[in-house]
């Protein structure tokens, strides 16, 4: 069901026509008043994949909105919250452009000159400079003829937002089945997309204006599954990039279409600033580009396994330790219990035949401190400990990753007992049956396999997850991932420690009470009480006042919860579903007795 419906009004606007998206959570609509047409789009942030957002809780497309310049260049209406029936939603109108794609002209015949298309491609190039700028940039991954609009104006438009994100290196959050396959990078088929697969994407668009098709471009039977269609790309770039019709071209502009084009990720332009300064003719591309024998991804992303080991940071993190999580009472004890009293007694452990738990999960809202108790445990273990997130391993969808994650584990496994803590876990292991990303392949067996009973190996395993009904259900079967901790929103107890710990050496009034300012903040996270705290002390040190009772209040007014009524309802009814499989219920892996 849609959020909203034809014939509503909306921020001023009527709603027209609803049009179909390939992403859940996305909703786009055609919507006019008085005096202009415009496009809509919703977003609902508990449907859009977690990857869709970023660290901040902030849409791709509100870091557009927030910058001036990019809401200029991408003519935006109006961005910002909106609550459906308590849902946490987003929406942009976007301002409809009126003139010709691209596309059409192209399909109509059209071909251009150099002099004709340069002037086209940089307006294209300064509004994709202007996200690859932003201090979180932004990636298109989507330019193609169709997206580009010679407006009535004069000037030149840049559509199809449908495919923003922040730099990828993974799974992407977008639905990538609809891309066209010949204006993607070699390096999007292995899950990276960034500023440079973006100046891919220009260069195609360049060559297709001159020669009315992409490079390399073949015909692909509208039948052919995803695996078919990576073959026929594949195969078609195999072949050096053909050139022959371009006899008008000067030395200089071939040389820019192959470097450009260049499917060898470090010998294509790094940006948009150096694309554009050699379309300029401000610095001419004077070498002939290296030919690229294969589709090579960059080089940072494929190491060794001598690399690998080297670039690991496993060894005992130093620190306070548990003294400095508030609250979690309960979680203490079981890896005090479950893990920590068995590791530190081996005697014990084999005169009674204990084995630590294979690894736990800790699972629950945002800001509650999951990853933050997993480094204090280890502070507090004495172990080698290891933070991975899913960067530090490349991409878990790149053929050749699997070495990376059988190093890890095996690095863990020479310097046991250790911990490994996996953040975000569930990007890593995603569950394979519902994931819309065409990326997803065998790879993620790979970590399942290196799971496996990996405690006698003596390695234990903790991953941290916001969504673990995204897990795929073969990782948190036992001999895997034996322990799924809820970590809830922090209670009055937890709330007033962590004022305490927040506020701690700070320059201080005597009046501060954290018992009152714990009782005012019943559903706020640990994240919402830390970013308060800071947001004070600023505000004081500015006035170059003590933080006082009174700004501290103020401050609580004024805040805003990270995690709604809503979101907490739908995490205890996953902590219900997760916890109704008991232990007897789960499968076993391996013949390891538990």
């Amino acid at each position: 069901m849609s959020m909203l419906s034809l014939g509503q009004e909306f921020e001023g606007f009527r709603v027209n026509m609803y049009k179909e998206t390939a992403r859940e959570g996305e909703e786009s609509y055609l919507v006019s008043n008085e005096s202009q047409a415009a496009v809509l789009k919703m977003y609902d942030l508990e449907r859009l994949p977690r990857a869709a957002v970023g660290r901040n809780g902030e849409l791709p497309v509100e870091r557009l909105c927030a910058d001036a310049g990019c809401a200029d260049a991408y003519h935006v209406l109006a961005c910002d919250k909106w609550a459906d029936g308590g849902k946490d939603c987003r929406y942009v109108i976007r301002q409809f452009v009126s003139g010709q794609r691209m596309s059409d002209l192209l399909e109509q015949g059209k071909r251009y000159s150099w002099e004709e298309a340069v002037p086209v491609v940089l307006q294209v190039t300064e509004r994709l400079r202007r996200l690859h700028k932003l201090d979180v940039p932004l990636i298109h991954n989507d330019v193609t003829p169709r997206n580009v609009i010679l407006a009535d104006d004069g000037t030149v438009a840049l559509i199809g937002f449908g495919h923003l994100s922040y730099r990828t290196n993974g799974a992407p959050s977008f639905p990538t089945g609809d891309l066209n396959p010949w204006y993607r990078a070699p390096e999007t088929y292995i899950g990276i997309y960034d500023e440079q697969s973006d100046v891919f994407s220009v260069g195609v668009l360049l060559y297709a204006m001159l020669f009315g098709h992409a490079p390399w471009q073949t015909d692909i039977p509208e039948n052919a599954t995803l695996a078919q269609r990576k073959k026929c790309v594949r195969d078609a770039r195999r072949a050096p990039l053909d050139l022959t019709e371009g006899d008008f071209l000067a030395d200089a502009q071939v040389r820019l279409l192959k470097k450009v084009l260049s499917l060898d990720y470090d010998n294509r332009f790094p940006n948009m600033e150096s694309l554009r300064s050699a379309l300029e003719g401000k610095k001419p591309v004077t070498e002939e580009p290296p030919v690229a024998k294969a589709e090579a991804a960059p080089r940072q992303k494929t190491t060794t396994k001598r690399e690998t080991a080297s670039k690991s940071d496993i060894r005992p993190r130093t620190g306070g330790g548990f003294a400095d999580v508030a609250g979690m009472d309960d979680v203490k004890r079981i890896f005090y219990k479950d893990v920590l009293f068995i590791l530190k007694n081996k005697e014990k452990a084999e005169k009674y035949h204990l084995k630590t738990p294979n690894g736990a999960l800790l699972y629950g809202p945002p800001g509650c401190g999951k990853t933050f108790f997993a480094e204090k445990f280890a502070q507090e273990s004495g172990l080698n400990f290891m933070m991975v997130k899913a960067s530090d391993l490349g991409s878990i969808y790149i053929h050749g990753t699997q070495g990376k994650i059988a190093d890890l584990f095996a690095e863990a496994e020479k310097k046991a007992p250790s911990v490994l803590c996996f953040d975000e876990f569930d990007a890593m292991v995603p569950n394979r049956s519902k994931s819309a990303s065409e990326e997803l392949s065998g790879e993620v067996n790979e970590f399942l396999t290196q799971l496996n009973n990996c405690s006698e190996r003596g390695i234990f395993v903790i991953g941290t997850s916001n969504r673990p009904d995204r897990i795929d259900p073969a990782v948190l079967r036992t001999g895997r991932i034996d322990r799924l901790i809820y970590i809830p929103l922090p209670d009055f107890e937890a709330r007033c420690t962590l004022f305490e710990l927040a506020l701690k050496g700070r320059y201080c009034a005597d009046d501060v009470d954290c018992s009152e300012l714990a009782g005012r903040t019943e559903g706020c996270v640990a994240s919402d009480i830390t970013r308060l705290v800071d947001d004070v002390a600023l505000e004081a040190a500015m006035a170059d006042v003590p933080i006082s009772q009174t700004l501290l209040s103020e401050g609580v007014k004024s805040m805003r919860r990270s995690v709604t009524d809503d979101q907490v309802k739908d995490f205890a009814r996953m902590r219900d579903k997760l916890e109704s499989v008991s232990r007897d219920d789960r499968k076993c892996i391996g013949f390891a007795a538990y």
